[in-house]
């Protein structure tokens, strides 16, 4: 029985460090998608998770799994009724494979709700920081060298030329695009930070990833950051409430001025666009929704882009203001249930990110639904 145990807790760790790298290093490749390797391990998983489960007489079955199998049902069910009313014309390619990559993503998210008692937070942010450094250390080698090797077929290795950025480039290195680059940057500092002792791999850490944010890192990216540091800053004055009551008065009285001031960047007139086809888009079909990569064919008619840059706004695209809703509403349940600081800010993060990421589009917001459940990380206490 315990050699099935630690076969159990080795098969968990080998998908949680594979999961983490395929969703990030999207581009790199030996000559097939890293998934392809990825969804074996998590079938095997499920199947010797079972066997521990049998031998323990565990037959317990989690709300929470219940809970997210039925919203899979449900986006399902609307995605099918949502097109049969929609007047986009639909993809069926890049339909079908958005469609497994939601039961894909689903399925990964059972797995970690019915194996969580065997998982392993060390190995979840081990895997975070070496995913990190690998995209890091391609990123610096994209811009000193220029090719990528190992670049899956399709993609490309090219830096994104912008003057307005460190270097005059916003490298991705295997990422691909440097919205995701930006992201994990993100996210790797505040959890090495939190979780590493300070010592002179963590200084090195930092360093890196806090280069390659700002290298790489898009501009909404970098003024969302800035805005979470001010509310960082306020909370260790302790003047948290001023930080709330003077957000508020910006987003009712100046929005407009950031706006028109960011406008003049061509990154954040090009979003504005693509928001504006997406709210008109939303108009359309405001309960119901497009359906499933709707957003992407709504785009297409006027743009070369398939997504919109705002996760929020292609889920209400996509899913409509009810199912959007339910997952809003799930969201914010997680925010809340979340045990510790940290793990409630990282959600908090990803949301705010949100807003010029396409994370939302593949979609790997359904990994969130087990994160604070599955991974208890001590980052921390206090309340946000």
């Amino acid at each position: 029985m315990l050699e099935k145990v630690k076969l159990n807790q080795f098969i968990s760790a080998l998908f949680i460090v594979l999961a983490v790298f395929s969703i990030y290093n999207r581009t790199f490749s030996l000559g097939f998608d890293i998934r392809f390797i990825v969804l074996p391990v998590l079938i095997l998983g499920f199947f010797v998770a079972f066997i521990v489960k049998v031998k323990n007489d565990n037959y317990f079955l989690p709300l929470t799994a219940l809970i997210a199998f039925l919203l899979l049902v449900i986006i399902i069910i609307q995605d099918q009724l949502a097109w049969l009313n929609s007047d986009l014309s639909k993809n069926n390619s890049v339909y079908k494979n958005v469609l497994i990559l939601y039961c894909y993503n689903f399925l990964m998210v059972l797995y970690l709700f019915l194996n969580r008692d065997y998982l392993d937070n060390k190995v979840f942010l081990n895997s975070l920081i070496f995913s990190s450094l690998f995209l890091s250390f391609s990123s610096i080698y994209q811009v000193l060298v220029g090719d990528l090797p190992f670049v899956s077929a399709g993609s490309t290795g090219e830096a994104f030329q912008d003057e307005l950025s460190i270097l005059g480039v916003r490298p991705a290195g295997y990422a691909h695009d440097p919205n995701y680059t930006s992201l994990l940057m993100v996210f790797s500092i505040y959890v090495v930070s939190k979780t590493r002792p300070k010592n002179l791999f963590t200084i090195i850490c930092l360093s890196l990833f806090a280069f390659t944010l700002f290298a790489s890192g898009s501009k909404t990216v970098m003024m969302i950051c800035f805005l979470l540091l001010i509310r960082i800053a306020f909370i260790k004055l302790k003047l948290r409430v001023l930080f709330n009551v003077g957000f508020i008065v910006v987003l009712l009285f100046g929005l407009l001025t950031v706006l028109s001031f960011f406008e003049q960047l061509s990154t954040f007139s090009q979003r504005l666009t693509m928001w504006n086809l997406a709210i008109n888009g939303f108009y359309d079909s405001p309960f119901l929704g497009q359906g499933i990569t709707g957003v992407r064919s709504l785009l297409a008619q006027d743009m070369r882009y398939v997504q919109p840059h705002n996760g929020w706004l292609a889920l209400l695209v996509d899913h409509g203001l009810i199912v959007s809703s339910i997952i809003a509403s799930c969201i914010l349940a997680l925010i809340f249930k979340a045990k510790t600081r940290g793990v409630r800010y990282l959600i908090v993060i990803f949301c705010f990110l949100s807003i010029s990421n396409e994370m939302w589009v593949y979609p790997y917001w359904v990994l969130f639904l087990a994160f604070p459940f599955v991974f208890k990380i001590n980052l921390g206490t206090k309340n946000v």
